[in-house]
């Protein structure tokens, strides 16, 4: 890969990862599209969550009422013991070519982390089975996190009408005893 890594697997399995990201309050957006290659094929996944906190969980940050940039001149430490991490849902995996299924193997610790490119966003948006990962992700925000992966997938192409054609028949299909959520996500997509 010839992109600049973003972030860095520290935890992992054959659901979900979870990446420590290169700088500190920039971390990708909630519902961005990222990669990780380990075990000779590459994993695709959503980021669902974004934090940042302390490595010591036994102190926690205070505030100064100082700027960040008076802060860095007068306690630069802190910086240096925050990170931001960001956790991402697998939705597929690419061996030989794309499958929207979860890959045989986790991604590798330490293995670094990519935002998706185009090709590799064509290649989730013709396989609908993000939708169904998606929704059952158990990730405490699966419709909005649905919501988000559509308006991007609709976004990045020329915001194309077929496709939310497409992906407004595969909700109904996985949703057809649940018409109210349905009607949630297709209000939260906001296209």
């Amino acid at each position: 890969m010839n992109q600049n890594h973003i972030g860095e697997v520290i935890e992992t399995s054959t659901q979900k990862f979870l990446c420590q990201s290169i700088k500190l309050n920039d971390g990708p957006d909630f519902g961005s599209f990222v990669k990780t290659t380990s075990n000779d094929m590459t994993i695709y996944g959503i980021v669902y969550n974004v934090s940042t906190m302390s490595d010591d969980q036994s102190r926690k940050p205070v505030a100064f009422g100082l700027s960040e940039e008076e802060l860095k001149m007068q306690q630069p430490q802190i910086f240096e013991l925050m990170h931001t991490y960001f956790e991402v849902q697998i939705i597929g995996y690419k061996k030989d070519r794309y499958i929207g299924l979860i890959p045989p193997k986790p991604a590798k610790i330490h293995a670094f982390t990519y935002l998706c490119d185009e090709s590799d966003l064509n290649c989730i948006r013709e396989n609908l089975n993000y939708i169904k990962y998606i929704l059952n992700s158990k990730t405490g925000i699966e419709d909005e996190l649905i919501a988000a992966a559509i308006r991007n997938l609709y976004s990045y192409d020329s915001n194309e009408k077929t496709y939310l054609i497409e992906v407004g028949k595969e909700l109904i299909r996985l949703l057809k005893n649940d018409f109210d959520r349905y009607v949630t996500i297709k209000r939260m997509c906001n296209i």
